[in-house]
């Protein structure tokens, strides 16, 4: 008599597909025209995570690797799940497969993700949240900047406006001052 496999087969195939996905996104933050978090060293971080969720190795253990299992780690770094794997080291040693898996606290490939995921994604010290406030204060620091600087535009528009209308009083007063000594100077040069 043998478990049925499909529902942890479907654990690691959907597993395989969220790890794949998570790979593309922070690879997606690298580069000349990477994303939001380019150069912040949580993608390197998170790099680092993901490298050591999909390179798992247990020493003790005839169910020793991912591969093992069915999950293949190919060179682009996506995780590429047989469900043949899985059926053959179940049948061969399903004691083995539980082994290796683990548990989320009681050792094993679930506890290295757990930890994993507790490390980037803790709401009180993991890299996302704490990148994420940091982010925000900047977004509110560049935002105080933003406006303080829009208030001194505005401020030195209204002195620009008073002075030019103060250069356009002085322009008319002399305007007319020229005009009336032109008048006289005419008025004198026909009296000649």
């Amino acid at each position: 008599l043998t478990r049925s496999s499909t529902a942890l087969g479907s654990a690691l195939s959907s597993f395989a597909t969220a790890y794949n996905a998570a790979v593309d996104e922070v690879a997606g933050q690298r580069g000349q025209s990477g994303g939001a978090l380019q150069g912040n060293p949580v993608v390197f971080d998170l790099s680092n995570i993901l490298g050591q969720i999909g390179t798992y190795n247990a020493q003790a253990n005839s169910v020793n690797s991912l591969a093992s299992i069915g999950l293949t780690l190919g060179s682009d770094g996506h995780l590429t799940y047989d469900a043949t794997g899985l059926l053959s080291a179940d049948l061969t040693d399903s004691g083995a497969v539980n082994s290796f898996l683990g548990s989320a606290t009681g050792g094993g490939f679930l506890q290295v993700a757990t930890n994993g995921l507790t490390t980037a994604l803790d709401p009180t010290a993991g890299d996302l949240p704490s990148t994420t406030t940091a982010i925000q204060n900047q977004i509110t620091s560049m935002n105080t900047t933003i406006s303080t600087k829009q208030a001194q535009i505005a401020q030195l528009q209204t002195q620009l406006t008073n002075q030019m209308a103060t250069a356009d009083s002085l322009i008319a007063s002399m305007q007319q001052q020229y005009t009336y000594l032109s008048g006289m100077f005419q008025a004198m040069q026909t009296a000649d």
